[in-house]
């Protein structure tokens, strides 16, 4: 199982217990029934309380080291098709979650959106890895139709992600990007 998701699950665990202790304190159980109900309120707060954080508190959180990348960034793409190597420019915007990543990148011809995404670490760095389909703009179908592609982006620096990527049109390229606006 994703650690994320464990590590999200045992805190629901914990908050459910604290929540059924707290349930208990202030009302005694007298019966099966009352005890079923209590299990029934504090699962139902617990459920509410998790969906916030995983959706939007994680994020004030000091102690969660997931990386924040959501906001709207800018770079360039740099990529290499049948030999020939061009430059383009691209806007990025990620979507995050505590459990989910989307990213759409958008170029004068394409418009990109994940299909797959996992921010992962290794050798104490962060990666987002993420699989994607295109979708071009009609006056370019022809030439760049719909492809399939997988991205490995490093989190270099705070506001900073570089990296490459590939394609099932055998597209290889180096994409860098700076971001320009965090807003949530």
């Amino acid at each position: 199982m994703d650690s994320k998701i464990t590590k999200l699950l045992s805190k629901s665990l914990w908050i459910a217990l604290a929540l059924f202790a707290i349930r208990y304190l202030i009302w005694n159980f007298n019966s099966l029934y009352d005890f079923i109900g209590a299990a029934g309120e504090v699962i139902s707060i617990t459920i509410i309380i998790m969906s916030l954080y995983s959706g939007f508190l994680w994020r004030y959180n000091p102690f969660e080291k997931t990386p924040k990348l959501m906001g709207l960034y800018e770079g360039i793409i740099e990529y290499n098709y049948n030999g020939a190597v061009a430059k383009k420019d691209t806007f990025v915007r990620i979507r995050q979650t505590l459990l989910s990543i989307k990213i759409q990148i958008t170029t004068n011809e394409i418009t990109s959106n994940t299909i797959v995404a996992n921010l992962v670490e290794e050798n104490e760095e962060y990666v987002l890895y993420y699989t994607y389909i295109t979708n071009p703009k009609s006056k370019y179908s022809k030439g760049n139709p719909i492809q399939h592609g997988t991205c490995r982006l490093i989190l270099s620096a705070k506001d900073y992600l570089s990296g490459k990527y590939w394609t099932s049109r055998q597209t290889i390229g180096d994409i860098e990007l700076k971001r320009i606006d965090d807003s949530k």
